[in-house]
C-alpha cells in the first residue's frame, strides 16, 4: 500500500504549487512516513527521484502534463525457490500512478485567505458571486445557512462547514487542501514599506498627484470629489473614505501602513496600473483591517493585497468591480454583503493560481 498515498500526495502537491521537484520530494517524504526506510536520494530531481535504503529502492517519476508514478522494489529472501535458483533474493515490487485531472471550472482564486489558523466566514444573507473562480482559504470555511454562493470551487485547508450544509452538494468543495503560498509576497512585498515622513494633502485641490519620492500622505478628506493622477500613493496611517467622498483615477496604487475603511455612501472608481512595479495592484495595506461597509459603491480593477488584515465586506455593499482579486489574512462576508467578480484577465493583473486539478489514481 506504500505507493498509493505517496503518489496521491505528490500529484496533489503539484496541483497546489505547480513545481515538479516539489511533487517528487513530497511523494518521497510521504513514502518514508508510511514505513519506507529513509535512504539516499538521487536522480535529477526534476523528472526522476530515487530513494534507496538497504533492500528497498523507491523510484518516483514525473511526466507532463501531471502524471506521477511511484514504484517500490524490495529484495526479499527466496524461500522454496532458493533450493533450485542461484540467486538468494527475489525482487518484489508495487507500483501506483496518479494523474492531476483538470477541473472543468476554476483553477484561479478571486479571494484567498492566507491564515491557516483562521476562519473564513460567509454569514447568513451574504452573497458571493464569482462563477469563474474559486474562494480559497488556508484555514476553516464556515458558511451561513442563508448564504448565496456562486463560485467555481470552495477550497479550504481545514474543514468546510457546518456539517450538512447543502452548498457542497451543488458545487465542488475541497477540504484539507495543501496550504496556498502568498502569491503576491515576491511580486508586491517590497512595495509595502511606507515612508515615515508624511505631508498633508494640498488644501483645496481636487486633482491630486502622488506624493514626492520618499514621502507619504497623511490622509484626511471627509467629503468631496477627488481625481487621482496615475502613480503610487503612500498613506502614513489609516486610509478612510467616508460618506460623501468620491475617488476616481486610472493607473493608481494606494498603499497604507494602517487600516483601510471604505465607509457609508462613498464612491470609488479606480483602476490599477498596467505596467511598472505596481502593475495590477490597486490597494495594499499592512494594517489589521480592510473593510468595505455601509452602502459603498465601487468600480474597481486591480488587486487588494492586505496579508495581515481581516478583509470584511459588511452591509448592503457592492464592493466589487470589473476585475478584483483579494489576498488577505482572513475574509468575512457579513449580513447582506455582496462580492461579485469573474475570472478576470485585465491587463497587468496577476492571477491567484489555485488547485488546477484533482489528484486521481489511474493505476
Amino acid at each position: 500500500m506504500w505507493p498509493i498515498s505517496p503518489r496521491w500526495q505528490g500529484v496533489a502537491r503539484y496541483g497546489a504549487r505547480g513545481q515538479a521537484a516539489d511533487a517528487l520530494d513530497t511523494a518521497a517524504a510521504v513514502a518514508e512516513l508510511n514505513g519506507l526506510p529513509a535512504g539516499t536520494r538521487s536522480g535529477d530531481g526534476a523528472t526522476t527521484l530515487t530513494d534507496s535504503a538497504g533492500a528497498y529502492v523507491a523510484t518516483i517519476t514525473f511526466a507532463p502534463p501531471a502524471i506521477l508514478t511511484v514504484t517500490i522494489v524490495k529484495e526479499a529472501p527466496r524461500l522454496f525457490s532458493a533450493l533450485f535458483l542461484t540467486s538468494g533474493t527475489q525482487p518484489v515490487s508495487a507500483r501506483a500512478v496518479a494523474r492531476l485531472m483538470p477541473r472543468a471550472h476554476g483553477g484561479t482564486a478571486c479571494i484567498l485567505a492566507l491564515s491557516g489558523m483562521g476562519e473564513t466566514v460567509l454569514d447568513d444573507g451574504a452573497s458571493l458571486s464569482m462563477p469563474g473562480c474559486d474562494l480559497r482559504t488556508n484555514g476553516m470555511l464556515t458558511l451561513g445557512t442563508e448564504a448565496a454562493i456562486d463560485v467555481a470551487n470552495l477550497v479550504a485547508g481545514g474543514t468546510i462547514g457546518p456539517d450538512g450544509n447543502s452548498v457542497c452538494s451543488a458545487l465542488t468543495c475541497v477540504q484539507h487542501a495543501a496550504q496556498a503560498a502568498d502569491p503576491y509576497a515576491d511580486l508586491y512585498g517590497a512595495l509595502l514599506g511606507v515612508p515615515p515622513h508624511s505631508v498633508t494633502l494640498p488644501l483645496g485641490q481636487t486633482m491630486l498627484g502622488p506624493p514626492p519620492t520618499g514621502v507619504a500622505y497623511a490622509w484626511q478628506p471627509d467629503g468631496g470629489a477627488y481625481t487621482l493622477a496615475p502613480g503610487v500613493y503612500y498613506i502614513n496611517g489609516d486610509f478612510r473614505v467616508n460618506a460623501g467622498t468620491t475617488l476616481s483615477g486610472t493607473g493608481v496604487t494606494i498603499i497604507a501602513n494602517g487600516n483601510v475603511v471604505i465607509d457609508g455612501a462613498a464612491s470609488l472608481h479606480l483602476t490599477a496600473p498596467t505596467t511598472g512595479a505596481s502593475a495590477g495592484l490597486l490597494f495594499a495595506s499592512t494594517g489589521g483591517l480592510f473593510q468595505f461597509t455601509g452602502g459603498a459603491t465601487t468600480t474597481l480593477t486591480g488587486a487588494i493585497y492586505a496579508p495581515d488584515a481581516n478583509l470584511i465586506i459588511d452591509g448592503d455593499n457592492g464592493a466589487a468591480g470589473d476585475c478584483v482579486y483579494a489576498v488577505a489574512a482572513f475574509v468575512t462576508l457579513k449580513g447582506s454583503a455582496r462580492f461579485a467578480d469573474g475570472d478576470c484577465e485585465a491587463v497587468g493583473m496577476m492571477p491567484i493560481h489555485d488547485l488546477s486539478g484533482v489528484a486521481s489514481l489511474v493505476e
